[in-house]
């Protein structure tokens, strides 16, 4: 089906919607939880813990009961330590995102991926698994950008590649990065094979919501 979209660049996020993350995460955060005395939760737990950056994810993981700023301070650099360890190991590009990414620079449209996922980490990943991708840039999370939902990365995103928000589709997986679309007046598609599924993008927002990464050809 084809999609009578006005777009000059494609802003992707990456865990969910490039890249399927989902038993690498687990990995790093269950590995933490351990190393703190805390149970390990089954993969498919993680799903609703992702999307809002690594500390938020340290916070999401500890039990509620000991859900505090001591615990905190000891599980999140466990956590950045296990990321570290377990990065690239187990993660893949979803079926179809690599012929994407090819059509899309082929149609001469700029491609970015922002991240909450920390910079180091998202950097190192798009280069093992997407190294021949031209990415305009590839960005995670840093101090001293506000993390998605917040637009002001994706806002830089687009004029630095000197297209208009409007003229901006933003790709991702969860309801964090359909509020960044909408709050950035890009225009919000989600990625319904990801993390999340149809139902949370839609009632987010998202303008179109696709089952698998080839249906974004229909953009085209």
């Amino acid at each position: 089906m084809k999609y009578s979209l006005d777009f000059s660049a494609v802003i992707f996020d990456l865990d969910g919607t490039l890249l399927y993350t989902l038993e690498e995460i687990a990995a790093a955060g269950n590995a933490a939880l351990l190393s703190q005395g805390y149970a390990e939760y089954p993969v498919e737990a993680y799903r609703n813990f992702v999307g809002a950056g690594a500390a938020k994810l340290a916070w999401r993981i500890l039990p509620e009961s000991k859900r505090n700023k001591e615990n905190h301070d000891e599980i999140f650099p466990a956590l950045l330590e296990e990321f570290e360890r377990v990065l690239n190991t187990i993660a893949r590009p979803y079926l179809g995102v690599l012929e994407v990414l090819s059509a899309l620079s082929s149609a001469d449209k700029k491609i970015a991926v922002l991240s909450n996922k920390p910079d180091e980490f998202t950097k190192k990943a798009v280069k093992k698994f997407l190294p021949d991708t031209d990415f305009f840039a590839v960005r995670g999370g840093v101090s001293d950008v506000p993390l998605k939902p917040a637009p002001d990365g994706a806002i830089k995103l687009a004029e630095e590649m000197g297209v208009e928000p409007e003229h901006t589709v933003f790709v991702g997986d969860s309801d964090v990065d359909i509020q960044t679309a909408v709050n950035a007046g890009m225009i919000a598609v989600g990625a319904g094979w990801g993390f999340r599924g149809a139902k949370e993008l839609i009632n987010a927002g998202a303008k179109i919501v696709f089952d698998e990464p080839l249906d974004l050809l229909g953009l085209l």
